[in-house]
């Protein structure tokens, strides 16, 4: 077997490499929208099933809650890679980002400022 060496274009200088630490509460802060939006589909839900829901249905609304339960819980874990991660330790993001659907999340993920300065709430809907 024989190394094979690196071309020269996936070399990546260090500006277009993000701090991981910086990233992960970029995440961080999308799942966390993300379960507030879960949360608020149980509420609709909820109300919805107070009008006689058969067994079935509040068992699905149990899989919404668990939903839920999870994106908040990774979260809470990339918000604390993202508090512990070294300062050393960075990455190209556009590779991880390349073919994502969302273009409002792509824009996010890479904007450099606090979630609250991005002008719109992470998973805002767009009417069109």
């Amino acid at each position: 077997m024989t190394a094979m060496p690196l071309s020269t274009s996936s070399i990546v200088t260090p500006e277009h490499l993000t701090p991981v630490g910086e990233f992960s509460r970029r995440l961080a802060a999308e799942l966390m929208s993300a379960a507030a939006v879960c949360r608020d589909c149980e509420h609709i839900a909820g109300d919805l099933a107070q009008g006689g829901a058969a067994l079935e249905s509040i068992s699905r609304l149990q899989a919404l809650d668990e939903l839920s339960q999870r994106l908040h819980g990774l979260s809470d874990v990339l918000q604390r890679i993202g508090e512990h991660a070294s300062g050393e330790w960075s990455l190209s993001i556009e590779p991880l980002l390349e073919g994502l659907g969302l273009a409002d999340l792509v824009v996010r993920l890479r904007a450099a400022g606090e979630p609250e300065a991005w002008g719109v709430e992470a998973g805002e809907l767009d009417f069109f």
